[in-house]
């Protein structure tokens, strides 16, 4: 099999699936280099933001970023607001969809160092 298909890493078995070729050395480098991207989208897609307060004008949000998010945002009647938004974990992240947690997924990416170059 040569590189992955588009949209092809559905399950836990097609990532392990094509771990496995990666470290065989039966895909590209580029395709290497996709499947570490996929993996790397795992660990950054645990995450989502909630709106957590409104904000005054010039006040500080309580954390820099990416804990924290201002975004400024038109109200009903018209006027801007300025809402802080709170980054959380998201139990129905793809990540735990799959059945894996990140020490897994970053030692899936830590295997593929070095692989296809």
């Amino acid at each position: 099999m040569k590189g992955i298909p588009h949209n092809s890493l559905k399950t836990a078995q097609d990532y392990e699936g094509m771990q496995q070729l990666a470290i065989a050395g039966e895909l590209r480098p580029r395709d290497v280099a996709t499947l570490r991207r996929y993996w790397q989208s795992l660990l950054d897609g645990r995450w989502r933001y909630d709106r957590d307060r409104l904000l005054g004008d010039s006040e500080a949000p309580d954390g820099d970023e990416p804990d924290y998010r201002v975004l400024v945002e038109e109200a009903e009647d018209g006027t801007e607001e300025r809402w802080q938004y709170k980054r959380v974990a998201d139990d129905k992240a793809r990540i735990h969809h799959l059945g894996y947690d990140v020490a897994t997924v970053e030692g899936k990416i830590a295997e593929l160092e070095g692989v296809g170059e």
